[in-house]
């Protein structure tokens, strides 16, 4: 679409509220100038377009209605929950604009309010879009809102409005949202809601929330960790990226652009053009003599599928492998930290900076090394089943010291599959054991929902937590001890 071709329409501007209510107005021409990622200012809310969808919307209800609805008079009937007019009441339009604000509302965006308001005022009955909504009411401090937002016969006397309204209670007089949410659950006798209806579906680790920028960045240091997130938008700065791996000092950032081109089909255009780079720049930091598992296994791995067997003196070069002390450096709440820094311009930063921290941690590693060993145990004689079992028990050590539950899960398999070669019962006991242990940290977690309740800040303020010690936050809500 060329800028001409933008500026026709309805006028040359596009008006949009900020986030703290006042209406502006963005030259089209402006916006597209910041489509890269669809990462647009704060205040245009989000991509160019969801933008001019939810205009086709908005133009669709004063049609309806006969007058304009603004978000002012959108909010206020989200608040009072009172009838929709004329002939509005399109189910489906009111849950396309539910799921449209699901990620802006986790990300604490601006752009989440009218579509909430809109969809309570097509369907008065929507429980998700009310519950939502009370959400992001909470998070924008207008407590005195949520009320009645939950009032409505659809949501009233729920689990999850007793919540959200124990929770509006406390948040004010709490230290932070998490001490508060925790204790508005404990004293409503942790009720289960991991099938609750009411809550919108977690955002994935990974999930990049391309809705744009709460200032204008200051340089563009953001910008190679942003498309390390999003491969997509990478394939257009492919000699960009190369200048960028080879200049790269970070090994965990390295570390994750290859977890993500291993993700990519063999035969994608960047996989092809940046993974061997990648791999080179990782082994030049590395330099001869790794400091850990992690730098150690990439040499050993690379340019093998993980259906090659492992041959004899494959068990030798892991042999010394192994005595490595770490499985990485830095730590993951270092890498969270330095991560957070570089793209605190951007919605929910915490939640891309604990996604780039996951991919730095290289579990792809651990996981070619099982599919190795699994087609191997064919291949090898008993004596050296047993040495390869021994082997992966260390590499499980190795990720088990780390604090992450993903780590903890694939040093476990490791464990497991290593007993099982060794035939060494106690140590197959104990990987068992913790193995069951870590599922029910989980499903306390799952009884809480915590990652499905659309509270920004709520969510930001776990990442720095989880990326500390995942273990201790998951123990807290399985009543194992205090939440940090």
């Amino acid at each position: 679409m060329s800028d001409e071709t933008a500026e026709k329409g309805t006028g040359t501007e596009q008006p949009v509220t900020d986030a703290g209510g006042q209406e502006q107005r963005w030259p089209r021409r402006h916006l597209l100038r910041w489509t890269l990622l669809g990462l647009v200012p704060a205040a245009a809310g989000g991509g160019w377009a969801a933008f001019k969808w939810l205009g086709e919307r908005e133009r669709r209800v004063e049609d309806e209605e006969g007058g304009p609805l603004d978000g002012y008079e959108a909010e206020a009937g989200l608040a009072r929950g009172g009838p929709a007019k004329g002939r509005l009441g399109d189910e489906a339009w009111a849950v396309q604009l539910t799921q449209q604000a699901t990620a802006p509302c986790f990300a604490g965006s601006q752009s989440a309010s009218l579509r909430l308001a809109l969809a309570v005022k097509v369907s008065p009955s929507n429980a998700l879009a009310r519950v939502m909504g009370a959400c992001w009411f909470m998070q924008t401090d207008r407590w005195d809102l949520v009320p009645g937002v939950l009032s409505h016969p659809s949501v009233q006397d729920t689990p999850e409005a007793r919540l959200l309204l124990d929770l509006t209670e406390r948040r004010p007089r709490a230290p932070d949202w998490r001490h508060a949410f925790f204790d508005a659950w404990k004293a409503l006798g942790r009720p289960d809601f991991s099938k609750s209806t009411l809550l919108p579906e977690p955002l994935e680790w990974n999930h990049l929330i391309s809705n744009g920028f709460t200032r204008s960045p200051a340089d563009q240091t953001w910008r190679f960790p942003v498309l390390i997130l999003h491969p997509a938008s990478a394939e257009q700065e492919q000699q960009w990226m190369l200048e960028q791996v080879r200049a790269s000092q970070s090994v965990p950032l390295l570390m994750a652009l290859r977890e993500q081109l291993l993700s990519l089909e063999v035969q994608a255009p960047l996989r092809r053009f940046l993974l061997s780079a990648v791999e080179e720049r990782i082994g030049q930091l590395a330099g001869p003599s790794p400091r850990t598992l992690q730098l150690a296994l990439v040499p050993f791995l690379a340019g093998k599928s993980p259906e090659v067997p492992l041959e004899r003196r494959d068990l030798e070069a892991l042999e010394k492998i192994v005595a490595l002390p770490e499985w990485k450096q830095p730590s993951s709440e270092e890498f969270f930290l330095e991560v957070r820094g570089l793209i605190d311009m951007m919605y929910a930063p915490g939640h891309h900076a604990f996604a780039m921290a996951t991919l730095a941690q290289g579990l792809s590693l651990g996981s070619w090394l099982l599919q190795r060993a699994r087609v191997s145990k064919a291949h090898l004689s008993e004596d050296e089943q047993r040495w390869l079992g021994r082997l992966l028990w260390e590499v499980g050590a190795r990720l088990r010291e780390q604090r992450s539950r993903l780590e903890l899960e694939l040093g476990l398999q490791l464990q497991m599959f290593g007993s099982e070669l060794t035939g060494h019962s106690p140590t197959r006991v104990d990987s068992i054991g913790m193995w069951g242990e870590l599922g029910t940290w989980e499903d306390a977690l799952k009884r809480a929902a915590f990652y499905r309740w659309p509270l920004a800040p709520l969510q930001e303020e776990s990442c720095v937590l989880r990326a500390r010690n995942e273990h201790v936050w998951m123990q807290a809500f399985a009543g194992k001890g205090e939440l940090p």
